[in-house]
């Protein structure tokens, strides 16, 4: 439905209500927003018919408010095209502005006061109160920079909206399941944008390789496919470590879910009586709050576990876990308890608690494997492949694409391993050449590298729970020579420390141009883009796909 046809609408349902005043007054609104005009006209309608056209007038003014963003003059509905003509103008005002304020109040005092004008746009200064000299200067090139402007107001421009259409109504499972068509729509012009840009890249080593962009990221685990099947071989990988363990270990599959009052509206589309405004972010730091004070418990009781956690929507975005932990089959049960404990903490009483806020499956290797009781879980929350359909009957593969459009507008990680060695490291080795390491442990962990062998991979870093700083190999990092557009020393990866020496694994030293300028065309300043302002993976051809990994 085109922003047009949504005022149309709008004004038509609320034609009549009110006095005449009411209706030119609802229409300009109507316009204002006019992506998001028939959810305004029925929730003024709603409030009309429960309270009153003076009740409905106040919502919708009141309403009308929350889609501003900030104090820009922007709202919530504005194209990009809008959002850049903003920054623009205002980083340089920014730029004025510091200029006069440093001059009048000192170095000492214009901090704050930058700090408080800043926030009016209603985002956050990206300093904490403490700071030092450079951190002052990176702050401010930040905020006087359009792109880094631009980046920042689009995502809450897109929590907000979502926020809105959450609340009133739009997300839920008989509408539009995830997140709301709009916040989708936004997030796939989002990605066809960045696929254009990619492709208009290149990317250049000094042997004279020359790769788009695009070609790369296709090889790198932004590919979905990639990305699903190394968090299958990681989940595998547990799974064996498990098995082998001179420990008798068993996997168990927690599922962990919200308080209520996380959740906007029933499957069938009824408002929840308790629900508190809390957005899906709100409900994931619960949820990571949770967890936190879960661990530091296993921690106090000796309780050592390793696995995968999955976050995923239910019908209305609001999140929900599910953790495989494998442990010591004979703490399973003081695992369990501790776990329901803090689960059950709040809100215990509340219908559905008990049965729905937290549950525990062990796996039963005689029906099947743990790696395949997530099988699905991971599938869905990527690319759908081979689920057929999601737990509300949806196509998986749509679902799939709403499902990354949500994590991407809150800003979601979908997977974390718990415990295991670092996949840095494990990609990194992919690069290198087996036959080119030396005998010893630096080679065996290679070749378990080499060949998808997660649970011996993990095995030689020193297993599932060793500290960091134990484990024989760890990521070699340097600092770049140039600093970043803010002054900011920048470190890139580079390699693996291996004991007191290290072994470089990025070798090529990459030049980004646009495509359409060829190698005479390549500049050094002109869109941001540098010699080594990109370090690309290796090359195809010189390496299996996966050893592209980031």
């Amino acid at each position: 439905m085109t922003a047009h046809s949504q005022v149309a609408q709008a004004i038509e349902l609320t034609a009549g209500i009110g006095m005449p005043h009411c209706e030119q007054w609802r229409a300009k609104i109507f316009i204002r927003f006019a992506p998001v005009a028939l959810v305004l006209a029925r929730g003024y309608w709603r409030e009309n018919e429960a309270a009153g056209y003076i009740a409905a007038n106040t919502w919708l003014l009141e309403t009308s408010k929350k889609l501003r963003l900030g104090r820009t003059g922007l709202n919530v509905t504005c194209s990009d095209e809008e959002l850049t003509d903003y920054c623009k103008v205002k980083a340089k005002n920014l730029h004025t502005e510091i200029y006069q304020l440093v001059t009048t109040l000192g170095h000492e005092l214009a901090p704050k006061t930058i700090r408080a004008r800043f926030e009016l746009t209603g985002l956050r200064f990206p300093l904490d109160e403490n700071f030092d000299t450079d951190e002052l200067i990176a702050a401010l090139a930040r905020i006087c920079d359009p792109k880094w402007l631009k980046s920042q107001l689009r995502v809450k421009r897109g929590r907000q909206l979502e926020c809105f259409l959450r609340c009133n109504g739009q997300v839920y499972k008989g509408a539009q399941i995830y997140i709301s068509d709009l916040s989708l729509r936004h997030r796939l012009d989002q990605k066809r944008s960045n696929r254009r840009l990619l492709e208009s890249l290149e990317a250049e080593n000094q042997e004279g390789q020359v790769f788009s962009l695009a070609e790369l990221a296709d090889i790198s685990p932004s590919n979905p496919v990639i990305r699903r099947h190394e968090l299958m071989v990681r989940l595998r990988g547990y799974e064996e470590f498990a098995k082998a363990s001179d420990t008798a270990m068993i996997g168990i599959l927690y599922t962990l879910t919200c308080p209520s009052r996380f959740h906007s509206h029933y499957q069938w589309g009824d408002k929840n009586s308790k629900y508190d405004g809390s957005s899906p972010l709100d409900a994931q730091s619960y949820l990571n709050d949770l967890w936190a004070r879960v661990r530091a418990a296993y921690a106090r009781a000796g309780i050592d576990c390793f696995g995968m956690r999955i976050v995923e929507p239910h019908h209305d975005g609001t999140p929900h876990w599910h953790l495989l932990l494998f442990l010591d089959a004979r703490r399973s049960e003081a695992a369990t308890a501790i776990f329901r404990q803090y689960a059950m903490e709040d809100s215990p009483d509340e219908p559905g608690a008990q049965k729905r806020r937290f549950t525990a499956l062990e796996i039963d290797p005689a029906k099947g494997s743990a790696a395949g009781y997530l099988a699905k879980y991971v599938s869905k929350n990527i690319d759908g492949a081979n689920v057929g359909s999601d737990h509300y009957g949806r196509d998986a593969i749509q679902s799939a694409i709403r499902i990354e459009a949500w994590a991407s507008t809150w800003g979601v990680r979908q997977f974390q391993q718990i415990g295991g060695a670092s996949i840095t490291v494990y990609r990194e080795l992919r690069r290198l050449k087996v036959d080119g390491v030396a005998p010893g442990l630096l080679k065996e962990i290679t070749e378990a590298a080499d060949c998808g062998d997660w649970a011996r991979f993990c095995d030689l870093m020193g297993g599932m729970n060793c500290p960091r700083d134990e484990r024989p190999l760890r990521p070699y990092m340097i600092q770049r020579d140039e600093k970043n557009r803010y002054g900011e020393a920048v470190k890139i990866l580079k390699g693996i420390w291996h004991g007191p020496a290290y072994i470089l694994t990025r070798i090529h030293n990459w030049i980004v141009r646009p495509v359409a300028l060829g190698v005479e065309g390549a500049n050094s300043g002109e869109d941001g883009l540098r010699p080594g302002a990109a370090e690309s993976n290796a090359p195809p051809g010189a390496c299996a796909p996966l050893d592209l990994c980031q």
